[in-house]
């Protein structure tokens, strides 16, 4: 009788546990706005003078002294697609191209680069 009542109770312990599924994790939002530069040397030497930090590069492109080396941020809206692609360092860049304009502009890529 002991033995079935503690099999019971394990079963009735496991028994919510099984049933539940771990929940995805949430996909994070994308920002409104893409970082972008008209050369991608500059986009890089951006990144690496504010250390990719988002916070560092808005307050640097909202300095009206500080040099934006070409870079601004562009609405997700008028981006209408992907120009070219470059991976240097196992970090990959796009050139997107934006409406209003025929010249492309470097971002990070939001795809990983491709395992060599």
């Amino acid at each position: 009788m002991r033995l079935v009542l503690a099999g019971l109770v394990l079963v009735l312990l496991a028994g919510p546990a099984t049933a539940q599924k771990p929940k995805a994790p949430a996909k994070p939002a994308l920002p409104a706005k893409v970082l972008t530069c008209g050369a991608l040397a500059n986009l890089r030497i951006l990144l690496a003078e504010t250390g990719g930090d988002p916070a560092a590069i808005k307050a640097r492109l909202a300095d009206p002294k500080a040099d934006r080396l070409g870079c601004t941020q562009i609405g997700r809206d008028r981006i209408e697609g992907n120009a070219e692609r470059v991976v240097i360092g196992g970090t990959a860049y796009d050139c997107l191209t934006v409406k209003e304009t025929s010249l492309c502009r470097w971002s990070l890529s939001g795809v990983p680069a491709e395992a060599p």
